[in-house]
C-alpha cells in the first residue's frame, strides 16, 4: 500500500517538474496580467494631459516714443511634456512670435494672460510681442509699470528722462543713447518724460562758436535743469489719480469723407519719408495689401513693419482690417473699386 502511494506521488511530481508553472500559478498570472497592462494604460493616457510653467531665463522690455513695449523673453520647458503655459504682461498683445531654441515657430494658444504653447521635444521658448498697456500717461509723464517674478531689463526710449523710479535698480547703462536698467522681480514703476517729440521738427538756428568753458558751463546748467524737472515732476505726481491709457494723437491729413489725395499725403511735411514709400506702395497697388507684402517689399522685420503701419493709422491714412487671419492694409476713402 505504502509503495503504491509512492510511486503516485513521484509520477505527480516528475510531471510537474516538467512544466515552468502549475495550473494554479498560471491562473494567478492571467488574472494578474491585464490588471498590470490597465494600470500601464492609465499612466500613459495621463501623460498629455500634463503642463507645465515654463522657467524664465532672460525677460527684456523695450520702451518706445509711441507708448508701444516690445516684449521678448526666453523660457525653458521640459521636452517630454506636450505643451507649457507661459504667463504673458500686458492685456492687448499684437505681433506675437514664438520659437525653440532652433528657430522653429511653435503652436500656441491663448486664454487671456495664459499662453498655451506646443513645447514636445522642445528645451526652450523664445517669445517675442508688442503691447500697448503696459505705458500710461498722465500730462506729459509717461509711466511704465510691471510685476515681474524674476529679474528683468528695461530699456528706455530714446531722448527720455528718468523722474522716478518705485525700486532700485540693480545695475543702470547708457547703449546707443537708450539707457538700460536692471531691475529685481516684483512691482517696478518708472516715470519719464521725452525731451523731444517723436513727429516734431529740428528748426534751423544760427551756428555761433562757442568755447570748451563754455560748453562745460551749457552741461552744468542742463544738469541742474534736468535736476529741477525731475524733483518738480515727482512732487507733482499725484498717486491716486486714475491713469490714462495712451492714445497718441496725431494731425489728422484728410478730413472724413474727403477723397484719397495721393500727391497731397506725399507732400505732408510731419510724414516720415519711408511712411510716404508704404503710402505709395499701397496705391499703387490698388489701394491695399497684406502686412506680410509690405515686410516683403521694404525688407522690414515684423515689429518695424507694424510700428510704421499704426503710424499711419493715426494720421488716418489707412484701415487695419483682417483677411484669412491676416492683417490687410487699405488706404481710407478710396473707392471699392480700385480695392478689388
Amino acid at each position: 500500500m505504502n509503495q503504491e502511494s509512492a510511486c503516485c506521488g513521484w509520477l505527480e511530481d516528475s510531471k510537474n517538474d516538467g512544466m515552468l508553472l502549475s495550473p494554479t500559478e498560471a491562473l494567478i498570472l492571467m488574472a494578474r496580467v491585464p490588471l498590470a497592462v490597465f494600470v500601464l494604460i492609465l499612466l500613459a493616457m495621463s501623460v498629455p494631459l500634463q503642463h507645465s510653467f515654463g522657467s524664465t531665463r532672460t525677460l527684456d522690455f523695450f520702451l518706445f516714443p509711441d507708448g508701444s513695449t516690445h516684449v521678448t523673453y526666453s523660457l525653458e520647458s521640459d521636452p517630454l511634456l506636450p505643451d507649457t503655459e507661459v504667463s504673458l504682461y500686458g492685456d492687448s498683445v499684437e505681433n506675437l512670435v514664438t520659437e525653440d531654441e532652433n528657430g522653429f515657430p511653435l503652436t500656441t494658444e491663448s486664454k487671456k494672460n495664459i499662453l498655451q504653447v506646443e513645447t514636445l521635444g522642445s528645451s526652450n521658448i523664445l517669445i517675442n510681442y508688442d503691447t500697448y498697456s503696459l505705458i500710461s500717461k498722465d500730462g506729459k509723464i509717461w509711466s511704465f509699470e510691471i510685476n515681474s517674478p524674476v529679474e528683468f531689463n528695461v530699456v528706455m526710449p530714446e531722448n527720455s528722462v528718468i523722474v522716478g523710479m518705485s525700486t532700485f535698480p540693480i545695475d543702470m547703462n547708457v547703449d546707443s543713447d537708450r539707457t538700460k536698467i536692471l531691475l529685481p522681480s516684483g512691482i517696478a514703476e518708472i516715470t519719464y518724460f521725452l525731451t523731444v517729440a517723436e513727429s516734431s521738427q529740428v528748426l534751423p538756428t544760427d551756428e555761433t562758436p562757442v568755447s570748451e568753458g563754455d560748453n562745460s558751463m551749457m552741461y552744468v546748467a542742463g544738469g541742474a535743469a534736468v535736476a529741477i524737472a525731475a524733483i518738480a515732476a515727482i512732487a507733482l505726481k499725484m498717486k491716486n489719480k486714475p491713469k490714462q491709457i495712451v492714445s497718441t494723437s496725431q494731425t489728422t491729413v484728410l478730413e472724413k469723407n474727403e477723397p484719397f489725395n495721393i500727391e497731397r499725403v506725399l507732400q505732408m511735411p510731419d510724414i516720415r519719408e519711408d511712411d510716404k514709400e508704404i503710402i505709395k506702395f499701397i496705391h499703387e497697388n490698388g489701394g491695399s495689401a497684406l502686412e506680410s507684402d509690405l515686410r516683403k517689399k521694404f525688407l522690414l522685420p515684423r515689429t518695424t513693419m507694424w510700428r510704421a503701419v499704426k503710424r499711419l493709422e493715426r494720421y488716418e491714412l489707412i484701415e487695419i482690417t483682417k483677411k484669412d487671419q491676416q492683417n490687410l492694409i487699405k488706404l481710407t476713402n478710396v473707392e471699392d473699386d480700385k480695392n478689388e
